[in-house]
């Protein structure tokens, strides 16, 4: 098993440090964790100017000596909007040997341009359909402009429109930007995460919804990790094996290992 979406107190919304990470990943037996701190450039965002990717990378460095021939630490960060800083983007991914960078939107834009916080109520404010098709628009130009691997949380506004309101809108309204989104991942090479921290929050299904899944795979999808976007140290590894057969449900008879931000290796689905 292999957990691809960790945070650590490097990120401004987590308290657990790399090392209690860790700790929680080996007693596990996991195989492979990646540290995909926050990284974002929205005004306003507590994770703006927050990651320290040299104090990161000791860290790193440290505990991968420690747990040596026992599990395998990436170097990773989660990019946020990095379609709307390329510049930046591309710079911080330049400057060090990551080896697995997760893209995903937390800002959602309103009709008059400006950015919402779309895990807050004010991601809403304009009304759920409104939200939706903004953030799906945005999944879009992240696709086809932003620096990433993987897409996390594809469907994020699902996750949170359900924590929020309690509701879950239809799909088929948004299906061109969500068709969009994919075969722009598709014609870069790049991939989606099954994030399963939906299933914490009381949704009977991983991220993204079966109908996006599937989706991905018929429009020549291949390229699948798994997440648990940990926040805490009880939830290292929470549900992967779940998210694993999610995936394995939808036709991926893979799922795909990175290092130095190429896939490096595949796990047969049948292993899992």
């Amino acid at each position: 098993m292999f957990d691809y979406h960790v945070h650590t107190a490097y990120s401004p919304d987590t308290y657990a440090t790399m090392e209690e990470m860790a700790a929680r990943a080996a007693s596990l037996g996991l195989e492979a964790v990646a540290f995909t701190d926050h990284v974002e450039w929205v005004e306003g965002d507590g994770a703006t100017d927050y990651f320290r990717p040299e104090s990161y990378l000791r860290t790193l460095e440290h505990l991968r000596r420690r747990y040596d021939g026992q599990i395998e630490l990436l170097a990773a960060m989660e990019m946020g909007s990095s379609h709307r800083f390329p510049a930046e983007a591309g710079r911080l991914a330049a400057a060090h040997p990551w080896d697995y960078i997760l893209g995903s939107v937390h800002w959602m834009p309103r009709s008059d341009g400006s950015l919402a916080r779309g895990w807050h109520r004010e991601g809403f404010e304009e009304g759920l359909e409104a939200a939706y098709a903004a953030y799906f628009r945005e999944v879009a130009a992240l696709a086809e402009g932003g620096t990433y691997d993987c897409l996390a949380h594809f469907d994020f506004v699902r996750r949170n429109s359900w924590a929020i309101f309690r509701q879950i809108l239809p799909l088929e309204p948004y299906r061109e930007w969500i068709d969009a989104a994919l075969r722009a991942v598709i014609e870069r090479g790049k991939g989606l995460e099954i994030n399963t921290s939906a299933l914490r929050r009381g949704m009977p299904t991983p991220l993204p919804a079966p109908e996006i899944l599937r989706r991905y795979r018929e429009l020549g999808g291949e390229i699948v990790t798994v997440g648990s976007d940990a926040h805490r140290v009880v939830d290292v590894g929470a549900d992967i094996r779940v998210g694993m057969r999610y995936a394995a449900s939808m036709g991926f008879r893979y799922f795909a290992r990175f290092r130095r931000r190429r896939v490096v290796a595949w796990i047969a689905t049948d292993d899992t």
